[in-house]
C-alpha cells in the first residue's frame, strides 16, 4: 500500500504540471476542463492529506473516494 503523504505529494506536483498547461493552452473550452481536472486533483490531494494526517495508513482510500 502507498503511503498517503506520497500519494498527496504526487497529486500536488500533478496540480502543478496542470497550472502549467493551463497557462499554455490557447482553447477556452480546454483550458476550462484542465482546470476542473486541476479542481478533481486538489480535491484527491486534500482527501489524502487528511488521511494521512488522520493515521488512517491502513485504510482503503478508493472506499473514501467513492463516497464524494
Amino acid at each position: 500500500m502507498l503511503d498517503m503523504t506520497f500519494v498527496a505529494a504526487v497529486l500536488e506536483g500533478i496540480e502543478g504540471t496542470l497550472d502549467e498547461l493551463i497557462g499554455r493552452v490557447g482553447r477556452s473550452d480546454l483550458r476550462g476542463r484542465l482546470t476542473n481536472l486541476q479542481d478533481e486533483t486538489a480535491a484527491a490531494r486534500h482527501l489524502f492529506e487528511a488521511l494521512a494526517g488522520a493515521g488512517a495508513a491502513g485504510d482503503e482510500p478508493a472506499a473514501y473516494m467513492g463516497s464524494r
